[in-house]
């Protein structure tokens, strides 16, 4: 984190083809964030867990979560044609939303809220540098646009699109063009494919 994070010290709002910046730093009394990639997170700590000793399984299939709210919490896969299981304390299901975890709480244990909105996120991972050194958050009639950034050579774009939008109907083209066409001039012209 601290060799490869990227401090942040502001951020740009975009307005009418015009960039805001607001200087948090300046505003909190020096503090800023530090964007550090899910990747970089990841790394750490499966490093971690080598150093260790500690066994991570690849490449499973047919993941199964049993008694899960039970005293004895077992998960079974397989792998390399044989049925593996390990025997747990307790599970903690950090798979995301369509991972086999949700699916496996007991009917009744998860009270879920949700608003759904009328629109989607259409998001790139580019192996390209960032379009600008900090976040920005760009308003515009077709929708909302984000410029982000995961390390100095990694950037993560996304445009707003309905709710009903394939990912299928968007060409490479399409996707740069559009969110080209949300930012600001400057910072449009920065933006490098990938």
């Amino acid at each position: 984190l601290r060799a490869q994070g990227l401090p942040h010290e502001g951020i740009s709002f975009a307005f009418d083809g015009r960039a805001h910046r607001i200087d948090m730093s300046e505003l909190t009394g020096g503090k800023h964030v530090t964007v550090y990639g899910q990747t970089e997170v990841t790394l750490d700590l499966m490093q971690k867990r080598e150093a260790a000793g500690l066994v991570t399984v690849f490449e499973t299939s047919n993941v199964a979560l049993h008694d899960f709210d039970g005293t004895s919490p077992f998960v079974t896969y397989d792998k390399d044609g044989l049925t593996h299981r390990i025997d747990c304390d307790f599970i903690a299901g950090c798979d995301g939303y369509h991972g086999v975890s949700r699916r496996s709480v007991p009917d009744g244990a998860l009270k879920t809220f949700e608003r759904q909105y009328p629109f989607g996120w259409l998001g790139v991972l580019a192996e390209v540098p960032p379009a600008d050194h900090e976040l920005v958050y760009a308003h515009h009639e077709r929708g909302f646009a984000l410029c982000s950034m995961r390390s100095p050579q990694r950037s993560r774009y996304y445009v707003q699109v309905p709710a009903d939008e394939r990912v299928e109907d968007w060409s490479d083209d399409r996707f740069w063009d559009e969110l080209r066409s949300r930012l600001p001039a400057q910072i449009a012209a920065a933006v490098t494919t990938g």
